[in-house]
C-alpha cells in the first residue's frame, strides 16, 4: 500500500519537515521505521544543491531502524529486523561480485538516480503532488519512514538504544575506520598522520589506535575542534593545530614527531583541500602512503612527481574506506561492544524535530556528529 509520512525535504533555499507520499514498493525495495538518523556534511552539500543529487529531495544517508514492509523479491530482511542503512550496490556487476561494493558499476544510478525508477514510475511525491528525488544513497533516510533499496540494509543485533547509536555508522564512520582497517592495514609500530578532526578523521584515529602505532597524530586547523574531542580519545595521540602553517612547515613538524624523524608511513587526508593534500605527501617516509578520503570537486594533487619516484610513495584514493557494509558494520559494532572502538563518544543526540538546532551547533563546532532520534 502507498505510505504517507514526514521527511526532511530540501527545496530551493529551504530545508524542512514535510509530508511525503511513497508509492507501492518496487520488488527490491524496503520500508524502514527509522529510529535515528545521523547528519553528515554530505547531506548539507546536497541540500544546498552542490552534490550529485539535487533538490527537491529527501536528505539523509546514515540511519537505522526496523523493517516495516518488504517488496516481493526481497530475501535478505523480513519485517521486524533491525537494520543499519548504508550505500546501495547492485550485487551483480564484476565489482560487487568480487567483494568491492564501494566501486559498484551502478553506484551513481542506485545512489543518486533521483525520483524516477527504471520503469518510469515516481517513487516519492511531496504534499503538492510533485515528484521528489528520493533514495539518496539508496535510502533518503532522514524520515520517519524511509523507502530504501534492499542492498542498503545491514542486519544487526542490539537494543533500540544501541540501534540509535549504530545509525551513525553507515557512511562517515565506516569510511574513516575502513581507511585504516581495510586499506592501510598498518603494521605494528607504524607512524600515522590523520588530517581532519571531524567524524571521518576521528573514526580513522580510533581505528588506527587498534594497530599499536609508534606515532599517531591528529591534525586540524581549529583549536576549538581539537578541544572538543573527549580527552580519553586522544590518549596516545599527538594533537596538532595546523592553523597559519604552510604545507612545508606542517610536514616538517609532523616528521619530527616520528621515530628518528623519518616521517609517516601513512598520512590520511580527510579534508580534501590542496594544502592538506600537499602536507600529507610531504610528511611521508620512504614507501609511505597518502590516503585520500576527503572529497572536493576542484582540489588537485600538487605533490612533485620526483618525490614520489625517489621515495617510492603511493597515493591511494578510496570510497567508503573500501568497506563492504554487511561485513564492516558488524565488525565495528563488535569492536564497540568489546570496548575497543568508542565511536559513541563522538555522538550528540537531538530530537528528530531539532534538525536546524543540530545543524547550527555542528556548524559552530560545538558537536562532532549529530544524531536525530525518533
Amino acid at each position: 500500500m502507498p505510505t504517507t509520512t514526514e521527511a526532511y525535504v530540501a527545496r530551493q533555499g529551504s530545508l524542512k519537515l514535510e509530508k511525503v507520499h511513497y508509492a507501492d514498493l518496487d520488488a527490491n525495495e524496503v520500508l524502514v521505521d527509522i529510529t535515528a538518523a545521523s547528519i553528515c556534511h554530505t547531506d548539507v552539500k546536497a541540500a544546498e544543491g552542490v552534490f550529485h543529487m539535487k533538490p527537491p529531495m529527501i536528505i539523509g544517508h546514515e540511519a537505522a531502524g526496523y523493517v516495516k514492509e518488504i517488496g516481493s523479491a526481497v530475501s535478505y530482511v523480513t519485517p521486524g529486523d533491525a537494520v543499519v542503512l548504508a550505500f546501495a550496490w547492485c550485487g551483480e556487476c564484476r565489482r560487487c561480485m568480487s567483494g568491492k561494493q564501494p566501486y559498484c558499476d551502478e553506484m551513481r544510478a542506485l545512489n543518486f538516480g533521483g525520483s524516477t525508477r527504471a520503469d518510469g514510475t515516481v517513487a516519492v511525491k511531496g504534499a503538492d503532488g510533485g515528484g521528489l528525488n528520493g533514495q539518496f544513497f539508496g535510502q533518503s533516510s532522514m524520515s520517519r519512514v524511509a523507502m530504501v533499496r534492499e542492498n542498503c540494509c545491514v542486519k544487526v543485533d542490539g537494543t533500540r538504544e544501541e540501534l540509535r547509536l549504530f545509525a551513525s555508522l553507515g557512511c562517515g564512520i565506516q569510511t574513516g575506520a575502513g581507511a585504516m582497517l581495510n586499506v592501510a592495514k598498518p603494521a605494528v609500530g607504524s607512524s600515522i598522520a590523520i588530517f581532519g578532526g571531524g567524524a571521518v578523521g576521528l573514526s580513522a584515529m580510533l581505528a588506527a589506535k587498534l594497530t599499536s602505532p609508534a606515532c599517531l597524530v591528529l591534525v586540524d586547523n581549529s583549536q576549538t575542534k581539537l578541544d572538543m574531542i573527549p580527552r580519553e580519545l586522544l590518549e596516545g595521540v599527538h594533537a596538532v593545530n595546523s592553523s597559519n602553517k604552510s604545507s612545508e612547515d606542517l610536514a616538517a613538524e609532523l616528521r619530527a614527531l616520528t621515530p628518528r624523524g623519518a616521517g609517516m608511513d601513512f598520512a590520511m587526508d580527510g579534508v580534501g583541500h590542496e594544502a592538506v593534500l600537499l602536507a600529507a605527501h610531504l610528511c611521508l617516509d620512504k614507501l609511505g602512503t597518502a590516503l585520500i578520503v576527503g572529497g572536493s570537486p576542484t582540489a588537485k594533487i600538487s605533490a612533485a612527481i620526483e618525490g614520489h619516484l625517489v621515495k617510492g610513495l603511493t597515493t591511494r584514493g578510496m570510497h567508503q574506506g573500501d568497506s563492504v557494509p554487511r561485513v564492516m558494520l558488524p565488525r565495528l559494532i563488535q569492536l564497540w561492544k568489546d570496548g575497543k572502538f568508542p565511536f559513541d563518544k563522538l555522538l550528540t543526540m537531538y530530537k528528530f524535530e531539532e534538525l536546524h538546532k543540530a545543524l547550527d551547533e555542528m556548524h559552530q563546532g560545538q558537536v562532532i556528529k549529530p544524531v536525530l532520534v525518533l
